[in-house]
């Protein structure tokens, strides 16, 4: 081979690698993490919500389930709002993905920051969500979701969820200053005095607003009031 034939063939050899690139460069066919935006509106007038606690799992868990007994999770989140045992119990659960918290409460008709959570690809076949906050003016009301299938989003895709407004059942409705941590009360009290002692949907504040229907020792006023749905959840696929 002679001179100018090498050198046409390795300038051949250079234009082919500049257009195909590297055999190492395999940069396109790198599959990333999902990542998810979770927000909370407080669709109260007046019921402040506890730092909310977002939870992404596979499904076979909940954090509370309709008519069975709170756990000491739940409890002591629904009386006190301290989400760290609900957030502890998940991360603690073979069904567990991803999880965090918001950095603080959410005031009456606030859009919560986005919490955003890293979900391996591997886990969007089966995707649960959970959210879980307290209504502060209450004994032991809180609002969410649970267990609520997302699987398979896609990137770019959001859904819109109305949060009820459930009773934890732990805690007696007596809306007393004493009984709410709003109100300067105590929060967890660990004997139970409810008579249902379980998880069901709550009928709302009573307050001392009326004189035949009130609840006279209850601090508690028209503002206090809620109806359902008093939260609503959006989570978007940004990735």
């Amino acid at each position: 081979m002679n001179y100018l034939t090498k050198i046409g063939a390795i300038t051949a050899c250079m234009l082919l690698l500049g257009a195909c690139g590297s055999s190492n460069d395999d940069d396109d066919d790198t599959v990333t993490d999902a990542e998810f935006e979770v927000r909370l509106t407080n669709l109260t007038n007046g019921q402040t919500l506890s730092p909310v606690a977002v939870m992404m799992h596979k499904s076979g868990f909940n954090s509370f389930i309709d008519g069975e007994a709170s756990s000491l999770a739940l409890e002591l989140l629904a009386e006190g709002g301290d989400n760290t045992d609900v957030l502890g119990e998940v991360q603690a659960a073979t069904q567990h993905v991803a999880s965090a918290s918001t950095a603080g409460a959410v005031g009456p008709g606030v859009i919560s920051p986005a919490v955003t959570l890293t979900v391996p690809n591997d886990d969007l076949g089966d995707l649960q969500l959970s959210v879980i906050s307290m209504l502060v003016v209450t004994n032991d009301a809180f609002t969410g979701l649970n267990a609520t299938d997302i699987s398979n989003m896609q990137t770019g895709e959001s859904r819109t969820f109305n949060g009820p407004t459930w009773d934890s059942g732990t805690e007696a409705n007596s809306e007393t200053a004493a009984t709410i941590p709003a109100l300067a009360g105590e929060g967890f009290n660990p004997v139970r005095n409810d008579l249902f002692d379980r998880v069901r949907f709550h009928q709302g504040v009573v307050t001392n607003a009326s004189p035949e229907f009130g609840l006279a020792t209850s601090a508690l006023t028209e503002t206090h009031r809620f109806l359902n749905p008093s939260s609503r959840i959006v989570v978007t696929r940004t990735q």
